[in-house]
């Protein structure tokens, strides 16, 4: 039921109510009724208010059994607005889900990124530690050898020192021998004055070689004393490194343990990263599949308006639908009108594509955009024909360059006020759509049926009067 219907079956109803209360209230005002012990002017106006308010709710009542969906309308108000209520309710939850399934998949693939990053320092000092075993092996390698050399060395100053011992005592013999022969020569020194000065030469002589021999025998005792300690330097270095080697075998199979046992949480944990980034999958071709051809809505714009306008346009209607950002697909300049559409989803940023349509004049006013001419039937053809018009308007309307959006002529309204002006008329008549104002491109266009004159079309062969 049209608007202009309903207000005149309420400005009828009103005259109607107007009209048989004052009726009403004269007949019984003539009668001298008396209700309540009223008098009777005033029981004549109760019986008029009482009459009105009788007309009034059966009305209403007449209205509610004509008109199903206003009947429907008014008894189901209430559940279709708690309908509504819990269907936002319901989007609400969705969309903190969403936030919610987004934030654990970041939070997995820091900790993930973060052990990759732990098991790359393991790794690293795995090998720095198998560089310091080698290093301390070969060490280790050289020090046996050097101690083989000092334990050889050692065996040789034994060896030498020996012989040195042997001819001490060999020389030391000598010179008591020489010490002898010297007491039994002192003995004929005192007549043997030549031979004196002789033997006390030969006694310096072995004065000089046994002082040698001691200096010998000092340097060569200081000499083993510092073969000794150096043997046992070495001897406490090597134990030194010894237990160095066990300490590093222990730390090594130390980290050997925790890399198995971090191994271990590192599948677990690349188990439940494939897992995530499962449904993280699954979660973005959700969001695809709702982004692809998602309506954001049209901007008109002006001279010299382009992309900054659309990014920041498109940037605020996407964080309203619960996006984090937007990428735009397309170049525009105005002026023009540009419709924004979803186009997919990627890196949870929304991807939006432009349409595009430049500001131009398309129809004049009162220009014809289609007609045809028909003979009037039932008023099922006749909507057939109207409907038929109508496809042949919307096809003419884009090729002209308008947005879809705006090519859906005739509306039902449009249809009804098409059929109202059938009603009535008989034969061959020619209807056309004819455009109530200018047609732009950026506007949505304002046509309505209207019956024309002038000659007969394809359809009927037969020729048309002229349409007062």
């Amino acid at each position: 039921m049209t608007f202009w219907a309903l207000l005149v079956l309420i400005l009828v109803l009103s005259a109607l109510v107007a009209y048989l209360g004052d009726k009403v209230a004269k007949w019984a005002g003539k009668r001298h009724y008396r209700l309540f012990g009223l008098r009777p002017r005033q029981t004549a106006t109760l019986v008029a208010v009482l009459t009105g308010v009788g007309i009034a709710l059966f009305s209403y009542l007449g209205f509610l059994l004509v008109f199903r969906e206003a009947r429907e309308v008014i008894l189901e108000a209430q559940a279709i607005r708690a309908e509504r209520d819990q269907l936002r309710r319901e989007q609400e939850v969705l969309l903190q889900a969403k936030a919610a399934m987004e934030a654990e998949a970041s939070r997995a693939l820091a900790e993930l990124n973060a052990l990759r990053e732990e098991r790359r320092a393991l790794v690293q000092a795995l090998e720095q530690a198998g560089m310091v075993r080698s290093r301390l092996e070969e060490e280790a390698k050289a020090l046996a050898s050097q101690v083989k050399a000092l334990l050889k060395e050692r065996a040789a100053l034994q060896a030498e020192r020996q012989a040195l011992a042997q001819l001490l005592e060999e020389r030391n013999q000598e010179l008591a021998k020489k010490t002898a022969e010297l007491a039994e020569k002192a003995r004929e020194l005192k007549s043997l004055e030549g031979r004196l000065t002789a033997l006390q030469e030969a006694a310096k002589r072995a004065e000089a070689e046994r002082a040698r021999l001691a200096e010998e025998k000092r340097r060569l005792q200081e000499d083993v004393l510092q073969a000794l300690a150096r043997l046992e330097e070495t001897r406490r270095q090597r134990q030194a490194l010894a237990q160095e080697v066990e300490a590093l075998k222990a730390s090594l199979a130390k980290a050997r343990e925790e890399l198995r046992q971090t191994e271990g949480r590192v599948r677990s944990l690349l188990v439940q990263a494939e897992v995530l980034q499962g449904e993280r999958g699954q979660l973005a071709q959700s969001l695809v599949r709702l982004s692809q051809g998602l309506f954001l809505g049209e901007v008109r714009l002006g001279a010299e308006e382009g992309r900054e306008v659309l990014e920041r346009v498109a940037e605020r209607r996407a964080r309203l639908q619960g996006f984090r950002g937007v990428e735009l697909l397309g170049e525009a300049r105005g002026p023009g009108l540009a419709v924004l559409e979803g186009a997919g989803y990627q890196e949870e940023r929304l991807l939006v594509r432009v349409r595009f349509y430049p500001e131009r004049k398309a129809f004049a006013a009162g220009e014809v955009l289609a007609s045809r001419t028909f003979r009037l039937s039932t008023p099922a053809r006749d909507q057939e024909v109207l409907e038929g018009l109508g496809e042949l308007v919307r096809r003419k309307l884009l090729e002209a360059g308008l947005p879809p959006e705006y090519a859906t002529f005739p509306s039902s309204e449009e249809l009804a006020r098409g059929l109202s002006l059938l009603q009535g008329r008989k034969g061959v008549v020619r209807v056309g759509v004819v455009a109530a104002k200018e047609v732009w491109t950026t506007e949505k266009p304002l046509l309505s049926f209207q019956l024309l004159g002038g000659p007969p079309g394809p359809e009927v062969p037969v020729p048309t009067r002229q349409v007062p």
